[in-house]
């Protein structure tokens, strides 16, 4: 997949050790809203990722839900008419899987934001609940992007080729299967696998190009196109939200730092970083399939089993966050590889991880001061627009 026009591809090797494996089915499949009109009544059977019981300022009690099938994740509510609420959730815990009877709703209506009131509910067969986590765009594999994440970090110089490696060999099992988000872009299984092998891609492109700074631009600039292309044909496609909104200011004032700074990105830091930056979410995240030894192998705690179903947040891993997580992974890796870093190449590493999401009010623990973080920071944020940007339009049925 070509992401970008000012990144030349990578022409991956193909894999061919046991260390990394992962299924070479390719995705596509599985019920979505996306062809339901507003209004229209469905009738599937749905993975439960999280259900709660909602109060508004008055006292009334609904239903709120998240549901995985393999088109997808979405939304969904059930109003309570005489039950009680803990009688009318019961369902929905059982087993993890339901049939529903529901209506598709939109809002605010042109949104395209669906999502289902669920009008009857039985539990379902739990024996193939796996089957229902979101699957990766049609025509795409985890082993495609396996190869390419492979390929980018070979071409790393040492040490940062083995902190890498190791990494991944001791987490493979969760890394390859855990989603990069819940909803907005990568929220699948190997999306995270996918999010970080196209960053490194991104990276390499823009680190090898001879104005590393003006690569960026371009990319930039090639999201600007998108967007606009998008809003001339918003009043056709009746779209009242675009993949590339709230972007631009975040994407220049990244630009505008690097240009202050005038360093061109270590692509050795670099590349460590972006395999990093997100691997927090192998502990923030869990689903069907997350490894119950994970937090064990890297924190002093005892495995315990866990309740696992659709994609969810961990109720442990929330309350530390992928950052700070990305963080000790790292950490470990050095310790049990037995690698010391210089100190300032130790902290820079640090820093893009607690920095990568730019600002404050976007999460980040710390504001980016390097080129690295700066160019990490523009990096995921092109390359999950970008996700968005595809999976909107592929909604659409226009051509990529």
């Amino acid at each position: 997949m070509h992401l970008f026009k000012a990144i030349t591809p990578t022409v991956p090797n193909s894999y061919t050790g046991s260390d990394f494996p992962v299924s070479d089915g390719v995705g596509g499949g599985g019920f979505t809203l996306d062809s339901h009109s507003p209004g229209e009544t469905v009738e599937e059977t749905l993975l439960v990722a999280a259900s709660e019981i909602r109060t508004s300022q008055t006292g009334k009690q609904w239903l709120q839900f998240t549901f995985n099938t393999g088109g997808g994740s979405f939304k969904g509510k059930q109003w309570l008419n005489k039950e009680s609420a803990e009688k009318a959730i019961l369902p929905y815990r059982e087993t993890g899987v339901v049939q529903v009877v529901a209506k598709v709703e939109e809002f605010p209506a042109g949104s395209g934001n669906k999502s289902l009131t669920v009008q009857k509910v039985t539990p379902g067969d739990p024996s193939d609940a796996s089957s229902l986590l979101p699957q990766m765009p049609a025509g795409e594999s985890l082993l495609e992007y396996r190869d390419l994440l492979l390929t980018l970090i070979e071409t790393l110089d040492e040490p940062y080729r083995t902190i890498c490696l190791s990494t991944l060999k001791k987490y493979w099992d969760d890394f390859s299967l855990r989603p990069a988000a819940l909803f907005h872009h990568h929220a699948y299984i190997g999306g995270l696998l996918k999010h970080t092998a196209c960053m490194l891609e991104i990276g390499r492109g823009i680190s090898s190009a001879e104005q590393p700074y003006l690569t960026l631009l371009k990319c930039v600039q090639e999201g600007e196109a998108d967007h606009k292309n998008d809003l001339y044909h918003s009043i056709e496609s009746d779209r009242q939200s675009f993949a590339w909104d709230d972007s631009f200011d975040a994407l220049y004032t990244a630009a505008k730092s690097i240009a202050i700074l005038n360093a061109n990105p270590n692509w050795n830091e670099l590349a460590v970083g972006i395999l990093f930056h997100d691997i927090g979410k192998l502990f923030e995240y869990n689903h069907l399939g997350a490894t119950p030894e994970r937090f064990s192998k890297l924190l002093q705690v005892e495995s315990s089993s866990e309740d696992l179903g659709g994609i969810g947040l961990d109720e442990q891993g929330i309350l530390v966050g992928h950052m700070p997580y990305g963080c000790f992974v790292f950490e470990d890796a050095l310790r049990e590889s037995g690698i010391r870093l210089p100190i300032a190449a130790h902290h820079r590493i640090l820093h893009m991880i607690l920095s990568h999401h730019g600002k404050r009010e976007w999460g980040s623990s710390v504001l980016p001061q390097t080129s690295e973080a700066w160019y990490l920071h523009a990096i995921d944020l092109l390359d999950a627009r970008k996700e968005k940007w595809r999976a909107e339009r592929l909604k659409q049925g226009e051509a990529l």
